[in-house]
């Protein structure tokens, strides 16, 4: 008896520590999207596209989706052969941009208008957790 009231409290409290972590990861996340991302994009339900598009609802609408954006060429070729904005393809992306497209695309000389790499995983991460909240 004694053992299952040690793993139940021992689960509650992993539980309630993931839940703080995941806050912190998203507050962290929405920080550096706004530091470093938003001189480019808005992230703002109905938000003027920039530089960039708006992000909100970037993982539920799809890639190259966003009404009234020009997106390059590149992106708009990778999209039509068929991915979703999830956290592996947000992750590459983010990690370089034209890269990515190049893979999809499979041509080398394909370019993002997106030059801005994000090099560290736990601030991809954080930010991707950011984009998916934005519904």
């Amino acid at each position: 008896m004694i053992f299952r009231v040690s793993v139940t409290s021992l689960v509650a409290g992993l539980l309630f520590v993931s839940g703080s972590v995941m806050a912190q990861d998203l507050a962290a996340g929405e920080k550096i999207a706004k530091s470093r991302c938003a001189a480019c994009h808005s992230f703002d339900k109905g938000g003027a596209h920039k530089v960039g598009p708006n992000l909100f609802g970037i993982t539920t609408r799809g890639p190259a989706k966003a009404t009234g954006y020009a997106y390059s060429t590149g992106l708009t070729d990778a999209a039509a052969k068929g991915f979703a904005w999830d956290k592996t393809e947000l992750d590459t992306y983010l990690t370089d941009p034209s890269k990515f497209l190049e893979q999809k695309t499979g041509d080398a000389k394909v370019r993002s208008k997106m030059t801005f790499k994000l090099p560290k995983a736990d601030e991809r991460a954080a930010v991707i957790l950011y984009l998916e909240s934005l519904k």
